[in-house]
């Protein structure tokens, strides 16, 4: 009987350290997974983002201000703008060409006191995001057969200019005019697997090759060039050349009002 209730406790005791070293790898997984997190913002129409500095793209010839006007505005020099831009001291700074301003930290403080802060949410390092703002935004076609071809990507349709974003952090590996793809830009993401995601039918293009960008950032304003019936931004998502369905790395697409993806706006203690 001793013997017997002996048995029972180790038998306990063994269960209980199975359990506790479940518990254990359950709370390190956990652990490890959270290790992937991080916080993403999603530049706006007021504040964006270029070689890790927040400004906004301009195209000078677009604007009244003149250059000075612009840099005295935004709180940098000349200097700043042509090193961000990688514009040599000899270069002219085109007036037809979308040029990156930084802001000093004054006027990123006035905009956020303006409200005009960016969204922040959590995102998996290892997963992608929508390449827009769920607002004001739909799909209308998703990967499949169409007019009796492949039809390789999902479309997003929203107004012209809006902002399109790196749907994780990557390496611009291409981005220029490309037949009925119009304008286009397409990343490489070696921390997915190495696949390629691809953001057509532009209307400016504000990344160049060899460019490294963050989840989130901006990569272009969205039109209506290539081959298309209406503004949108054609997506997609490929591994070694091969289509693969966008949806299978995205979230589920909501609607606006049933949006949930952006928890916080940047703001500032006034």
């Amino acid at each position: 009987m001793a013997a017997q209730k002996g048995k029972n406790q180790m038998k306990r005791k063994t269960i209980l350290s199975i359990v506790g070293a479940s518990a254990l790898v359950v709370l390190s997984w956990k652990s490890f997974a959270n290790t992937y997190l991080e916080e993403v913002k999603v530049d706006n129409q007021f504040i964006q983002t270029y070689q890790s500095r927040e400004g906004i793209w301009i195209v000078p010839g677009k604007v009244k201000e003149s250059l000075e006007d612009l840099y005295h505005k935004f709180g940098t020099s000349e200097r700043e703008v042509r090193l961000l831009n990688g514009i040599h001291d000899s270069g002219k700074i085109q007036n037809s060409e979308p040029v990156f301003f930084p802001y000093n930290s004054n006027y990123t403080r006035n905009l956020l006191l303006e409200d005009k802060g960016r969204e922040i949410f959590t995102s998996d390092s290892r997963e992608l995001i929508w390449p827009l703002s769920f607002k004001y935004s739909r799909v209308t076609s998703r990967l499949g057969r169409r007019w009796n071809a492949l039809h390789a990507g999902v479309d997003i349709a929203c107004p012209n200019g809006s902002v399109v974003i790196a749907a994780a952090d990557g390496v611009v590996t291409d981005s220029k005019r490309d037949g009925g793809y119009g304008l286009r830009v397409v990343l490489s993401h070696p921390q997915i697997n190495g696949i390629q995601t691809l953001y057509a039918h532009n209307s400016l293009l504000f990344v160049k090759q060899g460019d490294k960008v963050k989840k989130g950032q901006v990569l272009a304003l969205s039109g209506n060039t290539g081959h298309t019936t209406g503004p949108h931004v054609h997506f997609e998502v490929r591994y070694q050349n091969v289509v693969l369905n966008p949806e299978h790395y995205l979230p589920p697409f909501l609607a606006d009002k049933e949006s949930q993806v952006a928890i916080a706006k940047e703001t500032i203690q006034q």
